[in-house]
């Protein structure tokens, strides 16, 4: 989009703010907005925050021990001008993504877009595209005093659960067109209201954007009719967790026609070298990825065996209980799925590292571990270990270990932004360790 395009949209739509958004190190999404009159101010300082609001966790406390804090000034949000969209469920209101700025005109070391950029970049001049779509799973709630309550009860993908939520979906639907995203899939998934829609693979920036954009249009919808959307893990036991399911491949960006990297049809799986090493670079770094895509204590309540979601550090061909998968199409369609991040995720940060390290196997030509054929959703976790395989880390504190001995991803990160995102993870983790779970007081209040 040119800039008079944009001046003319905001006339004919009659814009009196424009937003500017981005993620931060913990996983929220901020943004400043401005008045429209300012637009190009707006485009070429972009809107300025207090640095040590990058050291805010999710909960809006500030982070002990942060490099960040109020002594160092503002960065500056600068919008991409590609990104803009004017969403149908904020009226007069007009949105932006941005990259942060430090106050020397620099790219911050702390912005995760930029450091998506850098990795794409890397992939390109290596000659590959890469393409991601995502399967984003929500849940419907409502807050009864202290209280959460699901909005139905019905079984996993009920035709009556969905008649119960059509129009939601619905409106849902249309939202998310507002904001140009594709969707291929919306339907209701594990039940008690919870949904999941399937959004188009993509290359560059967009898919990361979209799930930006994605997350906000699905929780203003909720709002409007009465309904919490949230794409927290794991509610409770008895809950399904919600996942983000990330969909990629990478394709040949050095011929007039592109083809797909990660298929071959000579092999029994249909998959190339290049995809298993890809793989193989993923499970090399896979505990300390755990840290970066599933990002919260609350995370590791939905990495379990039997749910799902990651039953142990592997891959499959088709299983759900792999941490990464291999869909069954094939052709074009080749693909692999991580299922183990979530919603919690800096989604810059967590596709940045994911591609990193698939990328590093690829050169390394490094070989996925054994693959796994059989569900592991019934063993314990000694007989997991038993048949050779590594477990998922079963804990934020375990993860973030792993992170911290990674020298590839503190390289690929950068050490401000690497060891920042640590003690972000560290003070989540300190905050939990005093609390006491009603399931410790039920079983041993009596017992002692």
């Amino acid at each position: 989009m040119q800039i008079a395009e944009l001046k003319k949209l905001i006339r004919e739509k009659n814009l009196k703010l424009i937003g500017v958004s981005y993620v931060d190190l913990g996983g929220m999404t901020r943004m400043k907005p401005a008045t429209a009159a300012h637009l190009d101010s707006i485009l070429e300082e972009g809107v300025k925050s207090s640095r040590a609001n990058l050291a805010l966790t999710s909960y809006d406390t500030l982070v002990r021990g942060s490099s960040l804090d109020i002594s160092q000034g503002d960065f500056a949000i600068v919008p991409d001008i590609n990104t803009f969209v004017v969403p149908s469920y904020t009226e007069g209101v007009g949105r932006f993504i941005g990259n942060l700025y430090e106050k020397d005109g620099t790219r911050s070391q702390f912005c995760t877009r930029t450091f998506f950029s850098k990795i794409l970049k890397q992939a390109s001049e290596k000659g590959y595209r890469f393409e991601t779509g995502f399967e984003a799973e929500f849940q419907l709630v409502k807050r009864e005093g202290s209280e959460i309550i699901p909005v139905d009860f019905y079984p996993s993908h009920s035709q009556e659960a969905f008649s119960l939520h059509s129009k939601i979906v619905g409106d849902a639907v249309n939202a998310l067109d507002s904001v140009k995203i594709e969707l291929e899939k919306a339907h209701v998934e594990g039940g008690h209201g919870q949904l999941e829609f399937d959004v188009k693979h993509h290359s560059g920036l967009k898919p990361a954007d979209d799930i930006l954009y994605f997350k906000d249009a699905v929780k203003s919808v909720a709002r409007s009719h009465g309904y919490l959307a949230t794409f927290m893990p794991k509610i409770g036991s008895n809950w399904w967790g919600n996942g983000l399911h990330l969909h990629m491949s990478l394709w040949n960006n050095r011929s007039r026609k592109s083809a797909n990297l990660f298929a071959d049809t000579r092999d029994k799986l249909g998959l190339s070298k290049i995809a298993y090493h890809f793989i193989g670079g993923i499970l090399e770094h896979l505990p300390a990825l755990t840290a970066i895509a599933c990002p919260s204590v609350n995370s590791y309540r939905r990495l379990l065996q039997g749910k799902w979601n990651a039953d142990a550090q592997v891959y499959a061909a088709g299983g759900r209980g792999a941490a990464v998968r291999v869909p069954d199409e094939r052709g074009n369609a080749t693909r692999i799925e991580c299922r183990f991040p979530d919603g919690s995720c800096n989604q810059y940060l967590a596709l940045g590292c994911i591609l990193a390290c698939g990328l590093e196997g690829v050169e390394k030509e490094t070989e996925p571990s054994a693959r796994l054929d059989y569900d592991l959703s019934f063993l314990s976790d000694r007989e997991i270990r038993e048949k050779g395989f590594e477990l998922m880390p079963r804990s934020l504190y375990e993860a973030v270990a792993a992170l911290e001995r990674d020298e590839f991803l503190k390289h690929a990160m950068s050490e401000p932004m690497f060891y920042e995102f640590i003690k972000h993870r560290e003070n989540d983790i300190a905050q939990v360790a005093s609390e006491v779970t009603q399931w410790e007081v039920d079983h041993l209040l009596d017992a002692y």
